[in-house]
């Protein structure tokens, strides 16, 4: 039987802590679309608490991680340092409790920014950054839990600009919805550490990704609020616009736009201003005069009431935070904006982050690799009609056929045949406004308009989805011809069909594979994760040996009460060929 020893032991469940905080983190950024392959890792930081005879005066886990101990050399001294010169060593409190529990308070936000500090060098040089959550203690020491998270994920999804907090809040909210959303995790961690054994049926304790995502909006939605008001007021934005969207006026949804600024900014160019503002918690109110925006004129508000139709100047700097957007979309459907900057997306009712439905790159690399005889002008050509036909405010389709020709011939009874041409922009708009499938060969020459397309049902069909998708699933299905499908539901929803799996190199299948096959119980979790997700690349022979190790890693002897994760069998995907590996 093997035993598990901890060297630089705080208590006994705080693997399981560190473990279940991890799975916590990456499950939120996953739900809120930053990705299925987040490298969110959890790190525990345990400073000895004055007065303890403790060996260790720091410890870490886990302690055979990334973070070596002697990042950690001086937090001690450190720590004694920022307590001797806190700010609220000079600040009275009017209450004996608040005097009581200032030392206290002291401490462990002594102790959380020294940990902070002190990854800040590590952070720089891994290309990470570090979210530190409130210290408490736990036995002998003072424990902070972090999450840190690659520089990379703010490249993807850019925060507002850092801003000197104002004089009379003490902050400016949020610089994003990712920096909510770790906050709201690392609340869940830090609360946890003041129950009895932290970490202990941990999983059973915790909030939900889906709830910790909508916490994480509420908050991140007080920073406009923040932003344009001159004194600070509690306004549940999000809800508000929640409800707003949700409501129909006349039976119509709500599209529209509502610049969030303060009354008196001077960069607002009012068209209308109401005698009496329309308060917000009049949400029936708000979605009546919503329905005087239209794309040239904006309602303008604050966090609580709305004071008129106008305009934000457009030579105004955003780069201020003073005003931002809320674009209503379409029916509970609505984006936070500052500039040309969108922050934080919500479909009925749940947040997400900002994304684009397919960047230029793997867009453009999918339609060389479906149709190799085009060329890089013809590739971007289409790329420019897919940005035309996502932006427009209704349903479309367009099929990219290499027998586009003889297609519209034999569809001719069910749609309109044209002499082929070169597809432009400004056609493409026009012929978007009748019913029916835009046909076109790889080269961007349009064939046909207003098709009906046909095609047997197959198992990408899904009763989940309308009929314009499950149109085009069947009609690219259908033929040995290589196909394209670009499909706008009128939800908005965008779908490219086929979308191939990105490539990956040989070299790094291999050695994750020649990795998994030495693991053991202790260390085998990484490749094990990174196998899974990439099952589809394994050909038989690395299945075989893939198979091979999972049974012996399943025959090994473990502790009582150890958990040890199961995997599905591996077998090659039958869609599978070398095309997919690179070398």
């Amino acid at each position: 039987m093997r035993r598990h020893t901890i060297d630089l032991f705080m208590w006994g469940y705080q693997p399981h802590y560190r473990s279940a905080m991890q799975y916590l983190a990456r499950s939120v950024l996953k739900e809120l679309g930053a990705g299925t392959d987040v490298d969110a890792c959890v790190v525990v930081v345990g400073a000895r608490r004055p007065g303890s005879s403790n060996l260790n005066p720091v410890c870490v886990e886990p302690e055979d991680g990334r973070w070596p101990l002697s990042v950690f050399d001086d937090l001690l001294q450190s720590i004694e340092s920022i307590y001797l010169d806190h700010p609220s060593q000079t600040m009275f409190y009017g209450d004996e409790a608040s005097m009581r529990e200032k030392p206290e308070m002291m401490r462990r936000d002594s102790v959380s920014t020294a940990v902070a500090r002190a990854l800040e060098g590590f952070d720089a040089e891994n290309g990470l950054r570090s979210f530190c959550g409130e210290a408490y203690v736990v036995d002998d020491y003072y424990v902070t839990p972090v999450v840190q998270v690659s520089e990379a994920l703010f490249q993807t999804f850019p925060p507002l600009e850092a801003r000197p907090p104002t004089h009379w809040q003490g902050g400016n909210g949020y610089r994003s919805l990712i920096h909510a959303a770790l906050a709201a995790v690392l609340d869940e961690a830090s609360q946890e550490l003041l129950r009895p054994e932290p970490g202990r049926s941990v999983r059973s304790k915790m909030r939900s990704a889906e709830e910790l995502i909508r916490i994480a909006a509420r908050n991140f939605m007080h920073t406009p609020g923040i932003a344009v008001a001159d004194r600070y007021t509690y306004a549940d934005l999000f809800d508000r616009f929640n409800l707003i969207s949700s409501l129909l006026y006349e039976g119509t949804q709500g599209v529209g736009h509502i610049v969030l600024a303060n009354p008196s900014n001077a960069s607002i160019e009012y068209v209308i201003r109401f005698q009496e503002p329309v308060p917000f918690r009049e949400p029936r109110w708000a979605r009546k005069v919503l329905q005087m925006a239209a794309a040239d004129v904006a309602l303008i508000a604050d966090s609580e009431q709305i004071y008129g139709l106008g305009r934000l100047d457009p030579t105004h700097d955003h780069r201020l935070q003073d005003a931002f957007t809320i674009d209503f979309l379409d029916h509970y459907h609505w984006e936070l904006s500052c500039g040309s900057q969108v922050l934080l997306r919500s479909h009925y009712g749940v947040p997400q982050l900002p994304f684009e439905v397919i960047e230029m790159d793997l867009f453009t690399s999918n339609y060389a690799r479906l149709f190799p005889q085009s060329s890089p002008p013809e590739q971007s050509h289409i790329w420019d009609l897919f940005n035309v036909v996502i932006r427009q405010n209704r349903g479309s389709m367009i099929i990219v056929a290499e027998d586009a020709a003889s297609e519209a011939r034999r569809l001719a009874q069910q749609g309109t045949g044209i002499e082929p041409v070169r597809l432009t922009e400004q056609l493409l708009r026009r012929v978007s406004g009748i019913d029916g499938t835009i046909i076109l060969d790889p080269t961007g020459k349009c064939h046909a308009i207003g098709v009906i397309l046909d095609g047997a049902a197959n198992d990408e069909c899904t009763p989940s989805r309308g009929s314009r998708f499950n149109s085009a699933v069947r009609y690219v299905h259908s033929a040995s011809a290589k196909r394209l499908a670009i499909v706008v539901s009128d939800d908005r929803t965008v779908d490219i069909f086929p979308l191939l799996r990105p490539r990956i190199s040989r070299a790094s299948l291999e050695r994750n594979i020649a990795e998994f096959e030495v693991t053991t119980l202790d260390n085998y979790h990484k490749a094990r994760s990174w196998l899974d997700s990439h099952r589809f690349y394994l050909d038989a022979l690395q299945c075989t040996r893939v198979n091979a190790a999972l049974d012996r890693l399943g025959a090994l002897p473990r502790d009582v009460g150890e958990i040890y994760i199961s995997t599905n069998p591996f077998q090659v995907d039958r869609e599978w060929d070398d095309s997919y590996l690179t070398d």
